[in-house]
């Protein structure tokens, strides 16, 4: 049995860093996603400040267009008035003028407001610009990390799956199944050593009686607390195994 136990330890060790692993490899694409979220955010961000800004620029030009057509309008009754050979002519000339100078202004009040908020978003748009093209560098080097990291983890599983299937060979059947059983149920821990009279899995006293028979190396107990396979952590046949 004291051989037995000894597959086990070894056995345990591999399971536990392949559980580490394996749960690595779960939440790598979880953390790719997550990563997109900042970018994804100022992008959105952009996209909105982006679509502002080209709708003012658009009510810029077209207020712009419509004063010009309408100081066009007003240089030509300046004209008119210029040549006005009858008093009709030149009040109406006249008239014409007003009316075109207090579109002009109230045009160019709005025109003013447009402008300011033309500059404001320009602005807008540069910093998340910038902010987005810092994000996204930032999240392509971890993107690029994380799938490095990825491909590592993914060879050491390889490796340790091998390492793995030669120790299940030299285990007992009905012992690797009662291990494996445990293990799906334990986070990937089946095994616990105990020392002092505890399991330092659970951190329980175990019962005397079943101490000294731990210490003796002829069988493998449960843990009567949390159910795990026990094997004495202090003999000296298992020191190299520490």
């Amino acid at each position: 049995m004291l051989e037995q136990i000894r597959f086990l330890i070894k056995l345990q060790a591999v399971d536990k860093t392949l559980f580490g692993l394996t749960q690595e490899q779960e939440t790598i694409p979880l953390r790719l996603a997550e990563l997109s979220l900042d970018e994804d955010r100022l992008g959105q961000a952009l996209a909105a400040a982006s679509a502002d800004l080209e709708q003012v620029a658009a009510q810029r030009r077209e207020l712009e267009a419509s004063v010009e057509a309408v100081r066009q309008r007003m240089r030509k009754a300046e004209s008119r008035l210029m040549g006005a050979k009858t008093q009709r002519e030149y009040k109406a000339a006249t008239a014409e003028i007003e009316e075109a100078r207090d579109s002009v202004k109230g045009s160019e009040d709005l025109l003013l407001e447009l402008m300011e908020r033309h500059e404001a978003l320009q602005r807008q748009v540069k910093s998340i610009s910038e902010q987005h093209a810092v994000a996204s560098a930032k999240v392509e080097a971890q993107r690029q990390e994380l799938s490095r990291r990825a491909q590592e983890v993914g060879k050491l599983v390889s490796a340790l799956d091998s390492e793995r299937q030669e120790l299940a060979k030299v285990v007992e059947e009905t012992l690797l199944k009662e291990y494996d059983f445990i293990r799906k149920r334990k986070q990937g821990v089946a095994l616990a050593p105990v020392s002092n009279g505890t399991c330092l899995a659970c951190h329980m006293d175990i019962p005397p009686q079943q101490f000294n028979e731990l210490q003796r190396l002829d069988k493998i107990m449960a843990c009567q607390s949390c159910k795990r396979l026990l094997y004495w952590a202090d003999a000296e046949p298992l020191a190299d195994l520490k």
